[in-house]
């Protein structure tokens, strides 16, 4: 369980999202590289990853992954959303300038990596809310 909690962190989810390897035609680098670009120029995919981001880190200092409401979870799954949602609007948006990402090994494990980590976030939510929830009805039971 202590694995899952440090692979769900929400700084790693966002340190992977930013990291993710971009293979262009005359240009890559990190993702983080195109959202700063992107940024100032009010980049759909930008906006996007910025509000998944502070999403993240708003459910993670508000809250501290104590999974008491179920406004944590869903503000978490909004993030991650966003966060996916930036890639789908950037690699659909490039009209193929960007298209050597899939087919490179290295783009690809950080794509795969920062899916897999998202993935572990998600679950790791799930289960926190589970078990929140079976503490509040513990508690209901202990009062009654």
């Amino acid at each position: 369980m202590k694995t899952l909690k440090a692979l769900s962190h929400p700084f790693l989810v966002i340190t992977s999202f930013l990291l993710v390897l971009i293979s262009g035609e005359h240009f890559g680098g990190f993702y983080a590289i195109y959202l700063l670009m992107a940024l100032p120029h009010g980049g759909g995919h930008a906006i996007l990853g910025l509000l998944g981001i502070l999403l993240l880190i708003f459910g993670y200092y508000r809250y501290k992954r104590a999974y008491k409401y179920l406004i944590e979870p869903l503000i978490n799954v909004a993030g991650i959303g966003c966060l996916a949602f930036s890639f789908v609007l950037f690699f659909l948006r490039d009209k193929g300038y960007n298209d050597a990402t899939f087919e490179q090994l290295v783009p690809q494990i950080s794509l795969v990596l920062f899916g897999v980590l998202a993935t572990l976030f998600i679950i790791s939510n799930v289960i926190g809310v589970t078990k929140g929830s079976s503490r509040k009805s513990e508690v209901l039971v202990k009062k009654v």
